[in-house]
């Protein structure tokens, strides 16, 4: 997996093997300083996930490596101030309870009868102006993606 991870942050992505955040759990750990400690996560094995960070901490997930990964299915999930929910220890985040279906941010688990795609966007840039906290364009992202891009918003 290639992962980009803007300077100067601080971060913890939980993977997840499942959907609803079940199943093997791995934890990767971005420092401030540089770096990430928690190994690699295989793409087979993300399917659903937890981002927790500041507020405007955005995370990418790419189906493709090319200069063209807009034009493949891929989500941006941003921290914002409206949309994440607290953990016990006060930290704040998203769940993304299943990579390829909207629910809110603070969803433990996915919908069935509920499910809906997330909001589309052409562009990155075009999916940060509409100002919702998740976009991309649609299609299948579980077990296929192969970039993650983590920056601040």
């Amino acid at each position: 997996m290639q992962w980009t991870v803007a300077p100067k942050m601080r971060m913890d992505l939980v993977c997840f093997a499942g959907i609803n955040l079940s199943g093997e759990r791995k934890i990767i750990d971005v420092q401030v300083v540089g770096g990430r400690q928690g190994g690699d996560v295989a793409a087979e094995y993300l399917k659903s996930m937890v981002v927790l960070g500041d507020i405007g901490t955005r995370v990418v997930l790419k189906t493709w490596i090319g200069d063209d990964w807009e034009q493949h299915p891929w989500r941006a999930v941003t921290v914002t101030a409206k949309h994440h929910y607290k953990t016990k220890e006060g930290e704040v985040g998203v769940r993304i309870p299943d990579l390829d279906w909207y629910d809110k941010p603070d969803a433990r688990r996915t919908d069935p009868d509920m499910q809906e795609c997330f909001p589309h966007a052409e562009t990155l840039e075009a999916g940060a102006a509409s100002g919702e906290w998740t976009f991309g364009r649609s299609g299948a992202l579980k077990s296929k993606i192969k970039a993650i891009s983590i920056d601040k918003v």
